[in-house]
């Protein structure tokens, strides 16, 4: 899976299906036009432009084949063009596995007027290994707004996540400084496979963002939790992201670019609903939502007070796999007890009506959308059905480790906020 589940990898030699030709792409082989670490141009405006999107799309790892499908599609979608009257930007950030050229790259992806695709090396970091470092997704934003001085900037990331979680816990299901058979997997983004992978901490990922996007779009696992939200206020005005795993697939990337680029605003929403639309069926597996960082305060006041008054229950809340009973809404297979619904945990604690409608209310005014399936992997191990959905996940301490409970209370903020854990 980006559960993301993995059927199996193309060829690397897939890989120059995306490369570019002579209509002023570039060729990411050695001696290519690619090889200078920058390339200027002459031919861009220097005015302000409009909507400036840039994806990351994080593929050297077991997702490779499934994110090369994602750039063809957005190849194959609506681009911009590149003339001195257009005022939108379409940047790609990407790590292609091909041959030997493994450095992250970026690019701008225009659509001429002939219908041919060009894309324009802007940076090459020719001495990082990693993608997904700190340094690299920062000094990328920065140098999209200085080459690209816009009125609305947004950014997506598909690759791995584990959301909230610190680096290499889920997949090892303790401390990865304890003795594991499992290789360790991911926070947000994955560079390589297997025990040598390395990943970036969400903390530092959002440390990392230099300043404010109109919309944040994380097509990966698990991100979809209030911790994850709480964390990004200031950084990015809209969040959409899964509670639950992201199936392979991913988001649509047929119609991104449209619905980002080619209208009069970027339309967060309508990418939240075009990857339901993709599994809303009845074998389908989704959860989504899109979140207004700006409006969460009354969340937190109000769980807050919640969290105070039910402290006991929420001590002993039984968050244990028996889906058939009334225990609590989870997120997760495999018996990782990490994500919980938000509100569902609030219900089972015994909060009254009057308190349920302040919560709901306070949930309606930042949650702008939210849809499930019934079920998530139904047919598979561990699967389970989608009877409550509030848009958020949250951490369930009484089902955690004493290790996430101390990690939770030193750096997660939305914990300083509303004390959870104690």
């Amino acid at each position: 899976m980006r559960v993301r589940v993995l059927i199996s990898l193309l060829a690397l030699a897939y890989a120059a299906a995306l490369s570019c030709n002579k209509d002023g792409d570039f060729d990411l082989r050695p001696g290519g036009s690619g090889s200078s670490q920058v390339v200027p141009r002459t031919d861009i405006p220097e005015d302000t432009f409009d909507k400036v999107f840039l994806m990351v799309s994080g593929g050297y790892n077991d997702l490779y084949s499934y994110i090369s499908e994602d750039q063809k599609d957005m190849r194959n979608g609506y681009l911009p063009g590149c003339r001195p009257e257009d005022k939108d930007v379409f940047v790609l950030l990407s790590r292609v596995q091909w041959a030997k050229v493994t450095v992250p790259v970026l690019y701008r992806m225009s659509r001429l007027e002939d219908g041919s695709v060009r894309c324009d090396t802007l940076h090459r970091w020719v001495n990082a290994d990693r993608l997904f470092s700190a340094d690299v997704i920062h000094d990328a934003l920065q140098m999209v707004r200085n080459r690209f001085p816009a009125k609305s900037y947004g950014m997506a990331v598909s690759s791995h996540a584990t959301g909230w979680m610190p680096v290499k816990f889920y997949y090892y299901n303790r401390p990865p400084s304890e003795p594991a058979a499992v290789p360790g997997r991911r926070s947000i983004g994955q560079d390589g496979d297997g025990a040598t992978a390395t990943e970036l901490d969400m903390q530092e990922f959002i440390g990392a963002i230099p300043y404010k996007l109109d919309y944040l779009l994380l097509d990966c696992c698990l991100c979809g939790g209030v911790e994850v939200a709480w964390g990004l206020r200031g950084k990015a005005d809209l969040v959409g992201f899964s509670q639950t795993e992201i199936l392979a697939d991913g988001f649509d990337y047929k119609k991104i670019g449209q619905r980002l680029l080619g209208g009069s605003a970027p339309d967060a929403r309508a990418v939240c609903e075009d990857y339901f639309a993709q599994y809303d069926n009845p074998n389908g597996s989704a959860t989504i939502s899109l979140v207004d960082t700006r409006e969460m305060e009354d969340l937190a006041d109000v769980c807050t007070t919640l969290f105070a008054k039910y402290r006991t229950a929420l001590d002993n809340l039984d968050g244990s796999e028996d889906w058939d009973s009334q225990k609590v809404q989870g997120y997760f297979r495999f018996e990782r007890h990490y994500f919980y619904d938000l509100e569902d945990i609030l219900l089972k604690v015994g909060i009254t009506e009057e308190e349920h409608a302040q919560l709901t209310a306070a949930l309606n005014r930042c949650v702008l959308y939210k849809a499930h399936t019934e079920w998530f992997m139904r047919s598979s191990l561990y699967g389970f059905p989608i009877k409550i959905h509030s848009g958020f996940s949250m951490y369930l301490p009484s089902m955690g480790t004493e290790y996430l409970n101390n990690y939770y209370k030193e750096n997660i903020a939305w914990n300083q906020a509303t004390h959870l854990v104690q």
